[in-house]
């Protein structure tokens, strides 16, 4: 009894032994899931890589300024008022059209002595007046081929037509329209170029009162200078000569027959203007004792022009 027994403690006893003797059972080892790798893969191919796209960086925002209510920032002032007769000085007109839309008021102007003028379009303004102590009506027209800012150049027309042909009146023998001297026309080219502060114009025209034939030539030039805001200097300078003698036994012509005229007048003055107002205020002098404003009693003469748009 006591041979069995012994075996079978000795057995236990070796089991563990043997079992580390034997080799380990193939098995796949276990993996740990933060230790997973896929299989290698081959490098994609760079024609089919989509661009790279480049970040975009945000506008930097900047908070808003606080100011403090009992403290106002000023509103600038323009430099120079939006002056309202670019379109004469004195009563010589200048190749700057009115503005598309407005209508101005003229008391001796290019159309006479009262008048009104209207801007058509951009490049094309109309006036009526009532000429030299009413003795007649007046139209015009100015086209500017070009007008832009510090340019223009225009095409002016101007018709004067009495409204009595005949007659021994005061009136009759007084300005473009007087008696016998029938329907006159004058009409020529205008240029003006300006800055903020200077402009220069001028024109030249040809004109003829139609009852005494002949043909006058009309020249002027006139520079302005900005001196002030609402205040410019003007100087102007207008020449008439008669470039073909006219006949008219029974006109009693302001400018004359018999001889041919040239007739040099300079104007001076200063123009006040606001945005709605302008007014021409200057002397007028005679250069030849042949002119027909010529006093030698007089040097000069008071000249004015006055303008409003409505």
């Amino acid at each position: 009894m006591r041979l069995p027994c012994a075996a079978a403690v000795t057995a236990l006893a070796l089991t563990p032994l043997a079992a580390l003797a034997q080799p380990a059972p193939a098995t796949d080892a276990p993996t740990a899931p933060w230790a997973s790798a896929s299989p290698a893969e081959p490098p994609p191919d760079p024609a089919t890589l989509a661009p790279p796209v480049r970040a975009t960086r945000w506008p930097t925002i900047t908070a808003p300024r606080l100011v403090s209510p009992a403290f106002t920032v000023p509103t600038p002032v323009a430099r120079e008022l939006s002056e309202p007769a670019v379109d004469h000085h004195f009563q010589m007109p200048t190749a700057r059209p009115m503005r598309m839309g407005d209508l101005q008021g003229h008391y001796v102007s290019a159309l006479g002595w009262v008048a009104l003028r209207y801007g058509l379009t951009r490049n094309i303004d109309v006036g009526v007046g009532v000429p030299y102590y009413f003795a007649g009506a007046s139209v015009d027209a100015r086209f500017a081929f070009v007008n832009r800012p510090g340019l223009a150049v225009s095409w002016w027309a101007y018709l004067t037509i009495p409204f009595k042909p005949e007659g021994e009146s005061s009136t009759s023998n007084l300005g473009f329209t007087w008696a016998y001297a029938g329907l006159g026309w004058m009409t020529g080219p205008l240029v003006s170029v300006w800055s903020g502060r200077v402009g220069v114009h001028g024109g030249l025209h040809a004109a003829q009162r139609t009852g005494l034939g002949g043909l006058w030539g009309l020249a002027h030039v006139t520079v302005d200078v900005r001196v002030h805001e609402g205040i410019k200097v003007i100087a102007q300078t207008v020449l008439l000569h008669e470039l073909a003698e006219e006949q008219g036994d029974r006109a009693r012509a302001l400018l004359g027959n018999g001889a041919l005229r040239f007739m040099p007048y300079a104007l001076a003055g200063v123009r006040f203007y606001t945005r709605r107002f302008a007014a021409d205020v200057g002397v007028l002098a005679p250069l030849s004792e042949r002119a027909p404003l010529y006093a030698e009693s007089l040097a000069v003469l008071p000249w004015m022009s006055l303008s409003h748009t409505f």
